[in-house]
């Protein structure tokens, strides 16, 4: 940088005047420094640009992806293929199938349609709606009084499983007394056909005069279920006083037998004697009216009334599920505990299913099973047989075996201590 004098003011003096001559220094100023510029406006600038550019950056990424996922997907041709390989078909295309199973005349598992067809442009991961065809079906052949491995024998045969629940019945052991599906139902093969198949028939020991504990491992021992009641008696406490059925009786094994244990209070009340045992004569009550009740309602009353009931469906053209007859006529007076049958309504074109057995189950499981088979169920609370049935199903109504119609009302007796 050039720098500049600074002019020296001088001043003329008379010499005459002045006197001695005055010598005049001259002095040199440096010129002031301009300020440094500031640099922070510019990096705040910089660091601005630095951030659009990365926004920018980041738009354009996403703007890219979105177009390429919104690129058009052409449909491809699935119909006629294994259903493992459309699926295999559509999830490379980056679409999403939606099976549905259908009968058809196309092979089992087999695509016979498809929605959107093929060559229809989709987004990625549209939805396409494939009708695959329905495994082979077949009729449920009828074993209904066959041998347990002949019936096995037959639904395997038939292309079908089997599952097989020991039932009280009077046929000889081993006998099937009941099959669901139905025989002559249409359904897929490989399907599970359930088999009641009878445990066959006991003979009642006499346990009369026993202490309880000794009568009931007989019971138990004999392939009977005994059911325990407390009874005042002469006979020292937890003396088995009484018994039904009487002893020497064939019964179907897993029945119950009812023995009335002795509390060792003495008697009350009237007695009747059969046999060598007395049991003590329950009270009477009267029969409610039930018929013209649906049902469900008509159990329910007759439990109130101390009564149980025996549910039996016949073809009539009153609705499905009303009461049409009693067994018992209303007003009459029978000993509590007396089953009263009713004649339930099958409806004018009621379609029925096979009641599942569920005594000696849990509520819930037996619950379950019940609302599987498509029944409402009700529940009643009861006095169980046996502590040890306490939370079980001591009774159903419609039976196990019986069909009822479908989504009709089966009641479940659970044992409450």
């Amino acid at each position: 940088m050039r720098l500049r004098r600074r002019p020296v003011r001088r001043t003329r003096v008379d010499e005459a005047a002045a006197g001695p001559p005055v010598v005049e220094e001259e002095r040199y100023v440096p010129p002031r420094r301009p300020p440094l510029p500031e640099i922070w406006p510019w990096l705040l600038l910089l660091l601005l640009l630095v951030i659009g550019g990365l926004l920018a950056a980041y738009f354009l990424s996403r703007d890219n992806d979105h177009k390429k996922n919104s690129a058009a997907i052409t449909v491809p041709a699935v119909v006629g293929l294994k259903q493992d390989e459309a699926v295999r078909r559509l999830n490379a295309r980056g679409l999403v199938p939606d099976l549905t199973s259908r009968p058809s005349r196309f092979p089992p598992r087999t695509v016979f349609a498809q929605d959107p067809g093929a060559g229809t442009q989709v987004d990625r991961d549209s939805h396409v709606s494939l009708s695959v065809s329905a495994a082979a079906e077949t009729s449920v052949p009828n074993v209904v009084g066959t041998k347990t491995a002949a019936a096995v024998g037959r639904l395997k045969a038939a292309g079908l499983r089997s599952q097989v629940t020991s039932v009280p019945a009077k046929a000889a052991a081993g006998t099937v007394v009941a099959e669901s599906p139905a025989a002559g139902t249409s359904v897929a093969k490989d399907s599970t056909v359930s088999l009641n198949v009878s445990k066959g028939q006991a003979t009642v020991p006499n346990v009369v005069g026993q202490p309880a504990s000794s009568a009931k491992a007989a019971l138990r021992a004999a392939g009977l279920v005994p059911a325990e009641f407390k009874v005042p008696g002469a006979e020292p406490k937890g003396t088995v006083t009484a018994q039904k059925p009487v002893a020497n009786q064939r019964v179907p094994r897993g029945s119950k037998v009812r023995i009335n244990v002795s509390t060792g209070a003495g008697p009350t009340g009237g007695t009747t004697t059969s046999g060598t045992s007395t049991v003590s004569a329950p009270r009477p009550v009267k029969v409610p009216k039930v018929v013209g009740l649906q049902q469900s309602a008509a159990q329910r009353r007759l439990h109130s009334a101390g009564l149980a009931a025996r549910v039996r469906y016949v073809p009539s053209q009153q609705p499905s599920g009303r009461v049409i007859a009693q067994s018992a006529a209303p007003g009459k007076a029978v000993p509590k505990g007396s089953k009263v049958r009713l004649a339930v309504s099958l409806g004018p074109s009621a379609t029925t299913t096979a009641v599942p057995d569920v005594v000696g189950q849990d509520q819930q499981t037996a619950t379950s099973k019940l609302q599987d088979a498509g029944f409402r169920v009700q529940v009643i609370t009861v006095p169980p047989p046996d502590p040890s049935q306490s939370g079980r199903v001591v009774d159903e109504q419609p039976a196990g075996g019986t069909r009822a119609p479908d989504g009709s009302t089966v009641t479940i007796y659970v044992g409450s201590s």
